[in-house]
């Protein structure tokens, strides 16, 4: 495996582990992207969102896009499947193994 394929999936992981630390298990984008920054990954808006297309592709999360004046603000929900792979119960390919349930 490569650096920057395991640095994209330790990112995927760390977004479902920043939605589960919720309650509701939702955050916006905007809070998602200072969680991720304060696990030590720099990302911006682009990669986030590309990352949570992919994880909605896989049925970890759900996205409702509300309308705002500089674009859409994307909330996130994370799903049934979401939480077993954060836990590490269900492996997905493309996100970094959460070994530790």
């Amino acid at each position: 495996m490569s650096a920057a394929s395991a640095l994209i999936e330790d990112r995927r992981l760390r977004i479902l582990k920043s939605l589960e630390e919720m309650q509701d298990r939702r955050l916006n984008e905007d809070v998602l992207v200072r969680m991720i920054a304060a696990n030590g990954q720099s990302i911006d808006i682009d990669t986030l969102r590309a990352d949570l297309t992919f994880l909605q592709h896989q049925a970890c999360v759900s996205i409702e896009k509300l309308p705002r004046t500089h674009g859409d603000l994307w909330v996130v929900n994370m799903t049934d499947i979401g939480t077993r792979v954060a836990d590490g119960v269900q492996h997905l390919h493309g996100v970094a193994r959460n070994l530790m349930f």
